[in-house]
């Protein structure tokens, strides 16, 4: 298994083009999920996201009201506290929020461990939603491409899809 953050970046820099490629031949033949989600589940199991913690530095991650609630019972405040001092507005959408990030990563993030890792909300809990999602992969296929370049489970998972399917 490949964890070298600079060489997975570099790698899926130069495989741009292969990859591109392999997103298209993954939508026009529709494997199935089955053995991309045992794959991923496997692969998860061989790496320790606390080792890394890039997907904290890389990711923006939008709160429900239930989330805010939650982290806020968590860190013993108001939500709206949560709200004022660890998010911002989400562009995309004027009612949503998001986790405030620093040049460091979420605002949560403590060196590579989270402090509010019991209250994470489901985006972070979820990710890098390989295995768990209820989405089929053939809608999250871009998605997991974009992943591939900043975290170890996303790159390890799709290289040994390749070499599974035949690619």
């Amino acid at each position: 298994m490949l964890t070298d953050l600079v060489e997975i970046h570099r790698l899926t820099t130069m495989n741009r083009g292969d990859n591109l490629a392999f997103q298209r031949h993954l939508a026009a033949h529709h494997y199935p999920d089955g053995p991309f989600r045992i794959l991923a589940r496997t692969v998860e199991q061989q790496i320790d996201c606390t080792e890394c913690a890039n997907c904290c530095r890389q990711t923006r991650v939008s709160l429900s009201e239930t989330e805010i609630a939650v982290i806020a019972r968590y860190l013993g405040i108001e939500p709206r506290e949560v709200v004022r001092q660890y998010t911002i507005p989400d562009a995309e959408n004027s009612s949503a929020r998001i986790l405030l990030h620093s040049k460091d990563g979420c605002v949560f993030l403590d060196g590579n461990l989270c402090m509010v890792y019991e209250a994470r909300p489901r985006a972070c809990r979820e990710f890098p939603h390989l295995s768990v999602s209820t989405r089929s992969l053939g809608s999250r296929v871009p998605s997991v491409f974009r992943r591939a370049g900043f975290c170890p489970i996303v790159y390890n998972v799709l290289e040994s899809y390749k070499r599974l399917i035949g690619y």
